[in-house]
């Protein structure tokens, strides 16, 4: 049975989409090879195995790509996600050790397709689809900044967009909020929390800033003059 990918299996990562589709390609090749192989048929044998070689490659480099991803979000099922890898590498590793035994190793991808497939990128890796949709459309954010621009970053690229500065509980310390974050926080309302103090960050708006400025500076000189802050000079003995 061939499995085909489609977006209702996207994971919302792009270059982790892109890996599933190639290895549902691989899979499949390597299912049809094994149900249409003959016993005797040297060239289907060696033909299966080099594609098993190349699938058990390419899952190792995608799960290591995927756990990435996955820690970069805070994904919450993480170890165990990183269990079924282990798993699966495993069984991929074990039935490359059936290559001389073509039956066998026809019989055993058969069920590694549809528990690799069926169960694993279909049904396990959707919850990290489910985690990032649910995080990108509550109303209220229960991320801090950093976390909400990756999580923001799987559909768009946040990096060249103007930001705006936000300000929080800690001493001297400003938030560069991206347009697109900004324009949601105003126009839905949502608040985000700085990862340091939890408190909510607060938009300082640059005309207000300008303003307050200049208040603050007119305050300071007039602190200057009324306490008579002066620079004592060094007498060395001179007149």
């Amino acid at each position: 049975m061939k499995i085909q990918w489609s977006r209702d299996f996207s994971i919302k990562n792009m270059q982790l989409d892109k890996q599933h589709e190639l290895i549902f390609e691989i899979t499949n090749l390597a299912n049809d090879l094994a149900l249409n192989i003959q016993d005797n048929n040297t060239q289907h044998k060696n033909d299966l195995k080099q594609i098993l070689v190349k699938l058990f490659q390419y899952i190792k480099i995608h799960f290591k790509d995927e756990e990435k991803f996955m820690e970069s979000i805070d994904f919450p099922l993480i170890e165990e996600h990183k269990k079924s890898h282990q798993i699966l590498v495993e069984k991929t590793k074990e039935l490359l050790e059936h290559s001389d035994n073509i039956v066998k190793m026809s019989q055993e991808l058969s069920i590694l397709t549809k528990d690799w497939i069926l169960d694993h990128f279909v049904n396990e890796d959707l919850w990290i689809a489910n985690f990032t949709k649910k995080a990108l459309y509550l109303q209220e954010i229960h991320y801090t900044l950093e976390q909400y621009i990756k999580l923001k970053s799987i559909k768009q690229d946040l990096r060249a967009e103007k930001t705006h500065d936000y300000i929080c509980n800690c001493y001297l310390r400003t938030h560069a909020v991206p347009q697109t974050i900004h324009e949601e926080l105003v126009s839905k309302e949502n608040t985000l929390k700085c990862e340091k103090c939890g408190q909510i960050l607060v938009h300082l708006d640059y005309f207000d800033l300008n303003q307050n400025f200049e208040k603050f500076n007119a305050i300071f000189e007039d602190a200057l003059q009324n306490h008579h802050f002066t620079t004592q000079k060094n007498d060395m003995g001179g007149g």
